[in-house]
């Protein structure tokens, strides 16, 4: 069989350090001789984790496209081949077959599928998706806050600017915005009567109307509307065009806080925001009847709908289902921890080796400071000197606790983020049935992005990684546990 060799090193430390480029190699070849591997074009990657894309992994997958006989790809282990899901997808697609010869498995569409649902688990929670993809996505737009450009679409009242890639206000609508606040200001209108003033002034729903009184007090603590935003529980200045004064949005907010509230002692809505309709798109949202019954029904938003209206019992009913399709036992939790711990062996002791080298630098830093000190006591530098190197090796100090920070914690959060995944996919349904309305919709939040229904049944969408764990947990307990496409021994 033809067959392409692909080798990667995450950093130039790991190659200076012996997680060695030739090593892999040899490993592979030796591998490709003792299967009758024709190896037709090797891959050589040596990138840091912050670089974005991969030029070596680009090149194979424009290879594999173009050669339709080359389908293996020889690697040492998975997170030598993938740095993220998409990567996974990627290959995927292929339709290849992968050997990861450290980890003993052949990994195809014929594979058995546990051995699929293991790997697929390995690959969606690489250290590279969660610590690196995340984390530079949020860091992006947390700089974007700072540097007052909102990372959202533009809300009611402005609109996004395609060539200034900016946010103004819209000459519609912001007319609109300062109308409201200079009504309510007045301390003349409740959030009704001032919702029934903008109505006749023609501010309405895209169904032309009322709009709701919760929506007309989140337009009024918008502090968007100020010139200001806020992102992720922190406010910043924001670039935009204010619609209102400081005053006036102060006097807004005093009105406000100072309205009788009305206690209206309503049920909470278990699946408020969480279900849309499967026949139309539309939002399912729940009504209560005679006082007691909860039913939820098709807002109708893009037009006339058939979903029937559903009970809120029958729906939990069927979510204790969607439930159970991501529920997995306490082997499978160990055998795909354990196999998170094997793949990522080196680059545990990478960890290890690298504090050693960065504990070992501190100390040298610090006895040069120590020296230093003694010296421009006794004369031998003056004060310029004294502060210019010591400042220097203090920062570089700085830099190391950092790094040491940085490495102590983050095989210890992979491993734990991955355990904390495992153990909500064990005790999901469990956790449902105890919990009350508030704290089941957290859960369901946690692990759904959507849920549509048809008024019988429910397809829910799962968030990432429980979708992988759904899919693969509905045949993995049809094969025995150590069938698992194994490889003979290298």
């Amino acid at each position: 069989m033809k067959a392409v060799i692909y080798a990667r090193v995450s950093s130039k430390e790991q190659e200076r350090e012996g997680f060695s480029i030739p090593a892999q190699h040899k490993l592979l070849i030796e591998y490709a001789n003792k299967h009758d591997f024709q190896v037709t074009q090797e891959f050589t990657e040596v990138e840091t984790a912050k670089s974005s894309g991969r030029t070596e992994f680009g090149r194979m997958v424009e290879y594999l496209n173009a050669q339709s006989d080359v389908r293996c790809i020889l690697v040492e282990k998975t997170d030598r081949l993938y740095r993220n899901f998409r990567d996974y997808v990627l290959l995927e697609a292929l339709d290849l077959e992968l050997h990861l010869v450290k980890e003993n498995e052949v990994i195809s569409k014929n594979s058995q599928s546990h051995a699929k649902f293991v790997h697929g688990i390995k690959v969606l929670l690489a250290k590279s998706f969660i610590d690196n993809l995340s984390e530079e996505v949020k860091k992006g737009m947390r700089e974007k806050a700072e540097q007052g450009e909102y990372p959202g679409k533009a809300p009611f009242g402005y609109c996004n600017d395609p060539i200034g890639k900016s946010i103004v206000p819209d000459e519609k609508y912001a007319p609109l915005i300062k109308r409201l606040y200079q009504l309510y200001s007045s301390g003349n209108y409740s959030l009704a009567s001032l919702r029934d003033k903008v109505y006749e002034e023609g501010w309405r729903t895209a169904k032309g109307r009322k709009l709701a009184k919760s929506m007309v007090e989140a337009a009024l603590k918008r502090r968007f509307y100020l010139g200001e935003f806020v992102w992720k529980g922190t406010t910043y200045p924001g670039q935009h065009e204010p619609l209102i004064s400081k005053s006036l949005f102060d006097s807004v907010q005093a009105v406000l806080t100072s309205a009788p509230r009305q206690q209206s002692g309503r049920r909470e809505f278990l699946f408020r925001g969480l279900l849309k309709c499967e026949h139309c798109g539309c939002a399912l949202v729940g009504e209560l009847k005679k006082g007691k019954y909860i039913y939820y029904h098709c807002t109708q938003a893009r037009g006339p709908c058939n979903h029937p209206w559903v009970r809120e019992e029958v729906l939990d009913q069927r979510m204790m289902d969607v439930l159970k399709a991501v529920e997995i036992d306490d082997g499978t939790v160990g055998d795909i921890v354990q196999a998170l711990k094997d793949s990522h062996q080196d680059e545990t002791t990478f960890r290890d080796s690298e504090l050693l080298r960065l504990r070992k630098r501190d100390r040298e830093l610090q006895s040069r400071l120590d020296r230093a000190y003694e010296d421009r006591l006794d004369g031998v530098i003056d004060e310029e000197y004294w502060r210019r190197v010591s400042a220097s090796w203090r920062d570089e100090q700085n830099g190391i606790a950092h790094q040491i920070q940085k490495l102590g914690q983050s095989d210890r959060n992979y491993i734990d983020q991955a355990v904390e995944i495992l153990e909500l996919s064990k005790m999901a349904h469990s956790l449902y049935l105890e919990r009350k309305t508030a704290e089941k919709r957290q859960l369901l939040q946690s692990l759904l992005s959507n849920c549509s229904s048809d008024g019988i049944n429910l397809c829910p969408t799962y968030q990432t990684p429980f979708n992988l764990i759904a899919e693969g947990r509905q045949n993995q307990f049809k094969y025995p546990r150590q069938d698992s496409n194994l490889l003979p021994s290298v």
